[in-house]
């Protein structure tokens, strides 16, 4: 008998998931990946002294990521511990042109610590107005929720000011995108999956050695992954879809049983479906709302925070967002702060060159701690809206889009699946790609 044959678009880690299942389903798997290397915004960065590496893309993977931890064992990776990424002891602050502890009174005339914590408990009870957060357009009231935007909830917080400031960085963090622009329904269904208890440990992990070795081995575990190959159009045909694309000067026609759209939608806007996706579909692809964020890595010859009760995360009013440790999973004398800047001021920084991002970002941090610059080693950064085959953070979805295409999402057109963190529950993490894969991948078996 004839193998059932697919193409798979994009090998970042949704691609890769769905064509390891199909592969190991006995199906004939091409998958094409317009780079030259795999893991679409899983990006590590590996020039950093003595063999340190940091997360230029993905990069956390929670105690809950069942998916991305099963493979992690299956490949034999070794993952290190970290804290979780929001309110911590040891967390500071910049705003208003003060820093310190949130949690100095001294500095703030409250502490800020306590009173972000406020926000974080009515948070958890917005879960409650989104029963299943894989289905939030059959909340009641979906379509008022939808037509809301986050900026209105955070000010009506009874809360001091900053910690407001706070909300908007973590916000601009999360969701890459502004308070306005963000969905209340989708805000409301993230707080049902995932913030309905304020006070649970949310212990996080990263792959030792970079994130970048899981899409590495589970492509290696593949026959057939073409790089370099740029898709100029598809066509979603009765029996079957026709995909052209370009390799180096090349161009090359592939037909096969099914295909799966693994990339950006801001990236599938480029490609020409020769009108043969689904109304709703391509409005879909034409109007989904992304993210922007930028990340300036900084290592250091020590890690002078340990010195003075810093624990790596920053929050600030100023043209970078926040920061992180990005080497706190593992013991090394030197360590790397990753400033991470989403929403508008991710956006404006992008604008810059690499050198003027870099310059932006010690600057912040500089301003924060003086004579951190003295310390720098080496610098790195990435802005995703600018990476030609991303376009974008990820998805974030705007005021009545959830109602508008939740359910486009999660519907194929014809013979063309859509997989991807925008595809999935799980939006913006590595496991929602997975899953989004995954789940896809099992679709499609069970209807051959």
């Amino acid at each position: 008998m004839t193998k059932k044959s697919i193409t798979i678009i994009g090998a970042g880690m949704a691609g890769l998931s769905a064509a390891y299942e199909l592969h190991k389903a006995g199906w004939d798997v091409t998958v094409l990946e317009a780079r030259s290397r795999v893991g679409g915004r899983v990006f590590s960065l590996h020039e950093f002294s003595d063999g340190l590496v940091a997360e230029g893309g993905g990069e956390f993977i929670d105690h809950r990521h069942k998916r991305m931890l099963a493979l992690a064992k299956e490949f034999n990776l070794t993952l290190g511990s970290l804290g979780g990424w929001h309110a911590e002891s040891g967390d500071w602050g910049l705003f208003r042109n003060k820093a310190g502890l949130l949690s100095d009174e001294k500095i703030w005339g409250a502490n800020l610590e306590d009173e972000y914590h406020k926000m974080w408990v009515e948070l958890s009870k917005l879960g409650k107005l989104v029963n299943d957060p894989s289905n939030p357009q059959t909340a009641s009231n979906a379509k008022e929720l939808d037509a809301k935007n986050v900026a209105e909830w955070i000010q009506s917080q009874n809360v001091h000011p900053i910690a407001k400031d706070l909300f908007v960085c973590h916000i601009r963090a999360e969701f890459t995108c502004e308070p306005e622009d963000f969905s209340f329904l989708d805000f409301a269904r993230n707080a049902s999956l995932f913030y309905s208890d304020p006070e649970e440990d949310k212990p996080n992990y990263r792959i030792i050695g970079g994130n970048d070795l899981l899409p590495k081995a589970i492509a290696n575990a593949l026959p057939d992954v073409r790089m370099n190959t740029v898709v100029e159009s598809i066509k979603i045909q009765g029996n079957g879809v026709t995909v052209k694309y370009k390799q180096v000067d090349s161009f090359h026609t592939l037909r096969s049983d099914f295909a799966i759209l693994a990339v950006p939608l801001t990236v599938a806007r480029l490609i020409d479906f020769n009108s043969s996706l689904p109304v709703a579909h391509q409005k879909l692809v034409d109007e989904i709302s992304y993210g922007a964020v930028t990340k300036v890595l900084v290592e250091y010859r020590k890690q002078f925070w340990k010195e003075i009760g810093w624990n790596g995360r920053l929050y600030t009013d100023e043209p970078i967002v926040m920061t992180w440790g990005a080497t706190n999973h593992i013991e090394h004398d030197h360590g790397i702060i990753t400033a991470y800047t989403g929403g508008k001021p991710g956006a404006e920084l992008s604008k810059l060159s690499d050198t003027e991002r870099i310059k932006t970002a010690v600057s912040v941090i500089e301003k924060a701690f003086p004579g951190s610059s003295d310390l720098i080693e080496n610098t790195a950064t990435v802005a995703w809206i600018n990476e030609p085959f991303t376009r974008s953070s990820y998805m974030a979805l705007s005021p009545n889009q959830v109602t508008e295409h939740w359910q486009t999402l999660f519907t194929p057109a014809g013979r063309l699946y859509f997989a991807g963190e925008h595809a999935s529950p799980i939006q913006g993490y590595m496991e929602g790609a997975v899953e989004s894969g995954q789940r896809v991948a099992k679709e499609i078996i069970g209807k051959s």
